[in-house]
């Protein structure tokens, strides 16, 4: 995906000192480009690149010149799940206790904390999926609002049959809810891949488009998001994912809370004058 791109201090002063794992940019549509740059290794998520990504993610979340971001990988894989080779400086556990709580700490302040700020952004996302979407990868992708993927991308839940371990980053959550339980279990037993154009089939992601086109496709998608009520995305968001832990009373009583602080918008005042107009609305996101 190419904006007019320039890079954030964070990226300038990487290039000085250890060399980027993510890029950051901010184009003048106002959407954000957030790109897992290790391509060697399709873009496995080492210790280094969740800590750029949470700092990413969270400045993205105070920049109030963001409308969406969309989330990328670089070169032919968008994520390939944990960097499970040795890190430089990092001690080996010599015990299942020490192991089980490096595991832990990884989780809450690495892998969990990335997936907790994508979903918690106060603006929309896209994952643009060009390649393999693996273990962490394949929760990363679908944490975004909107998954758009290529034709050529693979998803699989290489968690348990190859490591012994469960689904994490959020795939636990989203696999069984967009294929239901049966075919989740079968996906995390056996770590089958799946094709872009059967996730699609089964709902796991929104859109499989083809290779050339998967650029113009997340540029289109972005740019309308950009130029939407960027106020009221997220509360759709909050609404849905909690209408699978609620009933129907809870979620009438979520909607009433919700709906006055959006009708308090320009945005809503905008949308009534420009159906009352017979016109297309001119959202700004405030």
């Amino acid at each position: 995906m190419v904006h007019c791109l320039k890079k954030t201090g964070r990226d300038a002063m990487s290039d000085t000192q250890t060399e980027a794992k993510t890029l950051f940019s901010v184009d003048e549509a106002s959407i954000a480009t957030l790109t897992l740059n290790n391509p060697k290794t399709l873009n496995a998520l080492s210790p280094q690149m969740l800590e750029e990504l949470n700092a990413h993610l969270n400045d993205s979340a105070l920049n109030p010149d963001i409308r969406v971001l969309v989330l990328t990988g670089a070169g032919r894989g968008f994520c390939s799940g944990a960097d499970l080779s040795p890190q430089p400086g990092a001690r080996k556990p010599e015990t299942p206790e020490e192991r089980g709580e490096q595991t832990r700490q990884r989780m809450h302040n690495g892998f969990n904390l990335v997936a907790k700020r994508l979903i918690n952004l106060p603006f929309p996302t896209i994952a643009r999926v060009n390649g393999v979407a693996a273990g962490a990868g394949y929760g990363l992708a679908l944490a975004a609002d909107l998954t758009i993927a290529a034709e050529s991308a693979k998803f699989f839940l290489v968690f348990t049959n190859q490591l012994g371990l469960v689904p994490d980053v959020g795939a636990s959550w989203h696999a069984p809810r967009a294929l239901g339980r049966s075919r989740a279990m079968a996906a995390a037993f056996f770590g089958e891949k799946m094709s872009a154009e059967d996730a699609e089939k089964y709902g796991l992601i929104w859109q499989c488009v083809a290779d050339d086109a998967l650029d113009d496709t997340v540029n289109e998608v972005a740019t309308r998001l950009a130029n939407g009520p960027t106020k009221a995305y997220p509360q759709v968001r909050k609404l849905f994912d909690m209408a699978s832990t609620q009933d129907i009373h809870a979620q009438l009583d979520l909607e009433a809370e919700i709906q006055p602080r959006l009708a308090a918008t320009e945005d809503y005042v905008e949308g009534v004058r420009a159906f009352l107009q017979k016109r297309k609305p001119e959202f700004k996101g405030r």
